[in-house]
């Protein structure tokens, strides 16, 4: 059985209408049959050629979406260390319960050398603690030449904690560009952590739904998004912000300073009416902002200076540049 990913906006009343994201194609689950041949590995009662040519049959992308034993799923990976298996793109543990022994057990495969191919990692809602983020980080910053390039860790309860590790281990120069982290129990003080992460991988997305970063957490990583220059999209819904000057501050500054940073979810958070007309200002003139979401629809009165300012914002700039300013500010308000 395969598993189907998706996203979908945070409640409230956007004043963009969030996009759906594509389905992601069904990826091969674990079949009863194979989950036997697995269980007769972990026994000494199966051959580790056969299990990787069993699971090969899944192509690049092995997706394990059903509840395992932990010696079986840890004689799969040695299976595949045994006969260095290079032909897997793609590791995805979802709902699985395998916690830290499960990463424990992928990291041993990838660490590797050289290490598999390797670019996308999810352990979504699958019991994975702060160990598991120092294996992974330990794991990452080891494999330097790796592939990983996308690791996703949403719905495990890894607190500031697990953040930490992540960033004390995670090396300068880590060719991560893409890191959930949502409903991960980060607290407040995760905020400066995660301001460490930004400071050493090049990231280009970092989703932090569902954590309770507050105002100084999510202060803290808009001013060290400052200083990336690849950061393309972050996800701050239900991050518990309200409209206060430090955060709105914050925000406007990002909107004015980082030109790559094109998309920001901020729904299902406390900014009003008045926070909401200051961002609006903020983004004045800013023709690279594509989205910007917040939880309450605007007043008919700001949704007119919204669009006067947008047509405003292209005057004298040409055909293009009028376009895409009034286009930035019309998506917002729409």
């Amino acid at each position: 059985s395969g598993l189907a990913g998706h996203a979908s906006p945070c409640g409230g009343r956007p004043l963009q209408r969030a996009p759906m994201a594509p389905q992601a194609n069904p990826a091969a689950g674990l079949g009863a049959d194979l989950q036997e041949l697995m269980a007769r590995l972990a026994t000494g009662g199966g051959d580790s050629q056969d299990v990787v040519r069993r699971m090969a049959e899944a192509g690049a992308a092995w997706t394990f979406d059903a509840e395992f034993d932990a010696a079986s799923f840890a004689a799969v990976f040695e299976a595949l260390c045994e006969v260095e298996y290079s032909g897997i793109e793609s590791i995805k543990v979802w709902k699985c319960g395998g916690g830290d022994e499960s990463v424990r057990s992928v990291c041993r495969y990838l660490d590797m050398s050289p290490p598999p191919p390797v670019n996308r990692l999810d352990f979504t809602s699958n019991r994975v603690s702060a160990l598991g983020c120092e294996l992974l980080a330990r794991t990452l910053a080891l494999g330097a030449d790796g592939a990983v390039e996308s690791l996703t860790l949403d719905h495990n309860s890894l607190g500031t904690a697990g953040v930490e590790l992540l960033s004390l281990h995670l090396s300068h120069g880590s060719r991560l560009r893409r890191l959930s982290l949502r409903h991960c129990s980060i607290g407040e003080e995760g905020g400066k952590t995660l301001a460490v992460i930004l400071e050493k991988a090049a990231l280009e997305v970092l989703h932090l739904r569902g954590n309770a970063l507050g105002n100084s957490g999510v202060v803290d990583v808009l001013h060290s998004a400052r200083e990336t220059k690849t950061l393309t999209e972050v996800d701050l819904c239900d991050t518990k912000i309200d409209d206060a000057p430090e955060v709105i501050e914050a925000l406007c500054d990002a909107f004015a300073k980082v030109p790559s940073l094109a998309r920001y979810d901020l729904s299902a958070n406390k900014i009003g009416e008045e926070g909401t007309a200051r961002l609006i200002a903020g983004m004045e003139g800013r023709a690279h902002l594509d989205q910007v979401l917040v939880s309450d629809e605007p007043s008919a009165e700001t949704s007119a200076t919204l669009l006067e300012a947008g047509h405003s914002a292209g005057k004298g700039k040409g055909k293009k540049g009028k376009k895409s300013r009034a286009a930035a500010f019309a998506r917002l308000a729409a």
